[in-house]
């Protein structure tokens, strides 16, 4: 896991030495892009509690792009743009029975509008229709790109989910 993250940081400092025009004027500041970081990762586990609502799905569903793309870089599966199903498929798993759930930031860091994050999981569900409790202990890194109006518009995940 160490090696991977090395590997992530090198990465994008390779990017923000790359010239990209398309950022160069409408670049979000370090304070911005954390604030944004902090934002995705609240709204992540604010859907994700054993009183979430449709308007917690709905507040994540606001800080995504029209054109954004979901990435699970370790399953190689990519989602590509479709608001309303992924609304739909969120409040779908607003059936299972959350039992406790914690979204932890243990690192962040900025790029050229760009937010890595490093982020802890605990928590138990019970899935819809299940009788199983799950437990999830996970420890991931989340890559979130933004656009000029500061929407994500890609999302890769790293680690497993």
């Amino acid at each position: 896991m160490k090696t991977r993250w090395i590997w992530l940081v090198k990465m994008l400092w390779l990017f923000s030495l790359l010239p990209n025009t398309s950022f160069a004027l409408d670049s979000l500041t370090d304070a911005q892009l954390k604030q944004k970081g902090q934002a995705f990762v609240a709204a992540k586990e604010a859907r994700q509690q054993p009183n979430s609502t449709i308007e917690d799905v709905e507040h994540y569903i606001d800080l995504l792009s029209d054109n954004f793309i979901d990435e699970y870089v370790q399953y190689q599966v990519t989602f590509a743009a479709d608001k309303a199903k992924l609304k739909a498929r969120l409040i779908e798993k607003l059936k299972d029975e959350v039992l406790e759930h914690q979204v932890q930031i243990l690192q962040m860091m900025t790029g050229p509008n760009v937010v890595m994050l490093k982020i802890a999981e605990k928590g138990k569900l019970k899935p819809a229709g299940q009788y199983r409790v799950i437990n999830i202990d996970r420890v991931s890194v989340i890559s979130l790109e933004f656009d000029k109006q500061g929407l994500i518009s890609h999302i890769r995940r790293h680690g497993k989910q």
